[in-house]
């Protein structure tokens, strides 16, 4: 083979199997655990029974710390309140954004992740309607 034709081969080879040095592995979150929900935003009426709740679906932030306080996911549940993330196995704090000033409120909640399935809450946003 001549010299000009064997460059044009193994030198763009070469450089291609050389690209990968230096670089370094991407950590990948397991698509088979972490947290899924609900989020809900009630009292939404004055007066409320145990037969009739006045909760409705409600579009949060959601922020996902670490047990480092690190975040590690931010989520925003659809129109119908529903959210899921995927994360690997361990312990989360899911810390709920303010909805405003001052209500809606809604609390932290510790969450721990197993293997294999994803952890179901629920998150529920405080009206102040009494």
């Amino acid at each position: 083979m001549p010299l000009p034709l064997v460059a044009a081969v193994l030198i763009p080879a070469l450089l291609l199997g050389c690209g990968s040095f230096g670089a370094s592995p991407v950590p990948t979150v397991p698509l088979d655990s972490g947290i899924r929900g609900t989020v809900q935003l009630g009292p939404t009426c004055p007066v409320e029974t145990r037969d009739v709740p006045c909760v409705t679906p409600y579009v949060a932030v959601l922020i996902v710390l670490d047990s480092d306080q690190r975040e590690v996911a931010r989520v925003t549940s659809g129109a119908d309140g529903a959210f899921q993330v995927a994360l690997a196995p361990g312990d989360y704090t899911v810390t709920p954004t303010p909805g405003g000033d001052p209500f809606p409120t809604a609390g932290p909640q510790a969450v721990t992740v197993r293997p294999g399935t994803f952890t179901q809450i629920e998150v529920n946003y405080d009206t102040g309607i009494r």
